[in-house]
């Protein structure tokens, strides 16, 4: 198989899966929901996972309960292992099961393993053929073109992506040194108005309506846990979530 066909399975199961994820959890939380990495409609896990199950379980078409079973544990390894890995650059841990029964580190559970093996199933017996009518759709003369605009698109959503988490990083260590230094100056030093204020803008900074790339990622990722500063992103979370409430109100 071409590499062309193989990026497009790629790009198409993307959005699939994030299609089904986006409807889940907006079903789960009554409301619109992104839950997607990057800004795109796409979701690349989804997209590695469709060809791990398009390559190498196509053989056992004919065995739906070979198809569920293998294809849980190689989306949960998956899963796993992109978890971990996100973890170690990061520092930061994305999604935690750890309040679902039977989860291993609270990377993956049960739950969401048998959710894959029935997303396994729709894979192969629904998306595999919806997705090759659209490739065979695509003129050969256009493929290469197509695909060129794929990955620089995106590519720019992944730098915009990975540029925004660590410049999220970066301001809530400097909001908890701020915090803490006001801390070790005791009580009759929390007058000092110039930190308030710098962590007051760093705070407005991060909210801001007009800095939709940092509120996405918070508000898809509602378990996201920056390692030792987390008491701070709290924080953030929680002045969101006010002002939020508070324009709703205002709407109403």
């Amino acid at each position: 198989m071409e590499f062309s066909t193989i990026f497009l399975y790629f790009f198409i199961y993307s959005i699939l899966g994030w299609t089904c994820e986006m409807i889940y959890c907006s079903i789960c939380d009554r409301k619109i929901v992104n839950r997607g990495f990057l800004f795109g409609p796409y979701c690349p896990i989804y997209g590695f996972g469709g060809l791990i199950i398009t390559f190498f379980l196509s053989d056992y078409y004919y065995n739906p309960l070979i198809i569920f079973l293998f294809g849980m544990i190689a989306t949960s390894i998956l899963e796993y292992i992109t978890s971990y890995m996100m973890e170690k650059i990061f520092n930061a841990k994305w999604w935690d099961y750890s309040k679902h029964k039977f989860n291993l580190n609270g990377r993956i559970c049960l739950l969401n393993s048998t959710e894959f093996g029935i997303l396994c199933l729709a894979v192969t017996y629904i998306f595999e053929p919806f997705a090759n009518n659209i490739i065979n759709f695509i003129p050969n003369t256009y493929k290469h073109l197509v695909i060129s605009t794929i990955i620089i698109f995106m590519f720019i959503d992944f730098t915009i992506t990975i540029a925004t988490i660590f410049s999220l990083r970066e301001k809530l260590i400097t909001f908890a040194k701020l915090a803490n230094s006001i801390n070790e100056k005791n009580n009759e030093k929390l007058q000092d108005l110039e930190i308030l204020k710098q962590l007051q803008i760093i705070r407005q900074n991060i909210i801001d309506k007009r800095n939709i790339f940092k509120k996405r990622i918070i508000e898809a990722f509602p378990n996201l846990d920056f390692e030792k500063i987390n008491k701070q992103f709290l924080d953030i979370k929680l002045q969101l979530s006010e002002k939020r409430k508070n324009y709703k109100e205002r709407k109403k």
